[in-house]
């Protein structure tokens, strides 16, 4: 039995038909695959920073020795230190172990107390010179 042209050309077009499905159905299945690898990718990077974070928190839990000044004036008392509801009393005059992020919060504060002493010293060679211009 041979094909007429007429079921040739019905053939032809069911073919045509069926590859436009089967493009059309592999596009919206790269599609839907697509998100599947995007959420891979993001949970990856997600936990790779979660793990930089644990890292981060490791680091800053550890213990360190600092040994406060003391003298018998201004630095005699004990110093109270807290980061975020977490707190530790430093004696003064003997060496301590504490987590590194108080001695952190340590050092900045110190530093923070240098750059106020150096701004006062500014402000007050200015006004000094303000003063001497004036005649005052």
């Amino acid at each position: 039995m041979q094909a007429t042209d007429k079921e040739k050309a019905t053939i032809d077009e069911l073919r045509r038909e069926i590859e436009e499905l089967r493009s059309t159905y592999e596009a919206k299945l790269s599609a839907l695959s697509m998100p599947d690898e995007e959420a891979m990718a993001k949970s990856a990077e997600e936990a790779r920073f979660r793990a930089f974070l644990r890292e981060q928190e490791k680091w800053l839990n550890e213990y360190v020795e600092v040994r406060l000044f003391k003298d018998n004036e201004k630095y005699k008392d004990d110093v109270y230190v807290a980061i975020n509801g977490k707190n530790c009393v430093i004696r003064r005059g003997v060496w301590t172990r504490i987590r590194r992020k108080f001695a952190l919060l340590l050092d900045q504060s110190e530093i923070q107390d240098l750059r106020t002493a150096e701004l006062m010293e500014r402000e007050a060679g200015r006004f000094a010179d303000e003063s001497r211009m004036r005649h005052v």
